[in-house]
């Protein structure tokens, strides 16, 4: 009412209500500063909390939004990625580039095994991997990092995604724990590699390379577009060079003691066809990736990834006459510093069964995109896209 004056809701501390074993409800008061208070209207079966007073207020100011439905894209920009703890130690030209990944995200349960790890154990829902990735991953591609540190790019809205840099190799250095989205036309900047969000941007006296050469398309890895699928990426790499020597055959004359082909039988428990390839290579003596149940706090740089998998440091030394191209050690790379993924979309080597389940929940979830993106081109028609 003024400033020492109020009409305000207000209960007495710790009392019980008459009526029941509730706390006591809250009622109307006019209250002074002091404390002194009148009961004006209460109702014992019905608590009154946050109420709004039916009077005439002035409007308040509405700020516009930025959101730009015209656009399919926003743009991110990172003023220097060595700056922060995410990059600490790590010497200046060692980063060359940025991987962006989205995550694709489940429509319904269809089996489940679990994760294990320094953070405890979790169960997995329509799983998509072995003790690794939780959800699908689709490889947007990659962009420049330039001499300053700096990386400006553009990705599509709405969608989910997280950062990896990348050095020389194309081996990961770092790898973002979380996601990130952006809306159509949206700008996010970020100071450095998991700065303190509390950060501004350094004081440089003059613009970084990334905001003098302006946000740039991603470049894809290799043509990919669909969720990154192991028996689509990788094993065609094994078939080519490896399952000759390490078959389930070679296995049982006692040439080998792996089986690196396609073939596999069905789990009951994740729904799912496992091949022999996937089984043997996803597992820590031949890759080291992070694992979806690592402790909280941040990884150091180089902590897990391709860099520090035994797999590919055989293949770069030499192994027999084998010899991949570079193209086949990015894909092997990628593979496992996104967390050894085997299905590129949920239903990808699902049991046959199941299909219908899972399909019926994945068409309602189209059908609900496809009302909302109804609804976005009225609002583009009506000229209100950004009120």
């Amino acid at each position: 009412l003024n400033e020492t004056e109020y009409l305000l809701t207000y209960t007495d501390d710790g009392g019980r209500n008459p009526y029941g074993q509730v706390p006591k409800p809250f009622g109307i008061y006019f209250m002074t500063i002091d404390g002194r208070r009148e009961l004006l209207v209460a109702d014992p079966t019905i608590s009154c909390n946050q109420p709004v007073p039916l009077a005439a207020r002035r409007e308040p100011g509405v700020r516009p939004s930025p959101v730009d439905y015209r656009k399919q894209t926003g743009t991110y920009l990172v003023q220097d990625v060595y700056h922060g703890p995410g990059l600490q130690r790590v010497a200046r030209g060692t980063i060359k580039r940025l991987r962006v990944v989205a995550i694709e995200f489940r429509a319904a349960v269809v089996g489940s095994n679990g994760n294990s790890g320094p953070a405890g154990g979790a169960l997995v829902s329509t799983p998509v991997s072995i003790n690794g990735t939780w959800d699908v991953k689709r490889v947007l591609g990659t962009t420049e990092v330039y001499e300053d540190g700096s990386a400006a790019f553009i990705v599509p809205a709405r969608t989910p995604v997280y950062f990896q840099v990348l050095d020389e190799n194309n081996h990961a250095v770092q790898t973002m724990r979380s996601w990130s989205t952006l809306q159509p036309g949206e700008t996010f900047s970020c100071v450095g590699c998991h700065e303190d969000k509390n950060s501004t941007p350094a004081a440089e006296p003059v613009l970084s390379e990334a905001g003098r050469i302006g946000p740039k398309p991603l470049e894809p890895f290799y043509g990919q577009t669909a969720g990154f699928s192991f028996p689509q990426t990788i094993q065609p790499i094994l078939d080519k060079h490896c399952v000759e020597c390490h078959s389930r055959q070679t296995v049982a004359d006692g040439k080998s003691t792996i089986s690196l082909e396609a073939t596999g039988e069905l789990d009951g428990g994740s729904q799912k066809i496992w091949s022999d390839g996937y089984k043997t290579l996803a597992n820590r003596k031949f890759a080291s990736w992070v694992s979806p149940q690592s402790a909280p706090p941040m990884l150091s740089p180089y902590h897990t990834g391709a860099a520090k998998s035994p797999l590919i440091k055989l293949l770069v030394e030499g192994h027999e006459d084998v010899t991949l191209t570079q193209e086949d050690l990015d894909k092997l790379a990628c593979w496992i510093d996104i967390g050894v993924p085997y299905c590129g979309e949920y239903t990808e080597k699902m049991n046959e069964e199941q299909l219908p389940t899972y399909n019926k929940y994945l068409a309602k979830r189209k059908h609900w995109e496809a009302v909302e993106a109804e609804n976005i081109r009225e609002l583009i028609e009506a000229g209100t896209e950004n009120p």
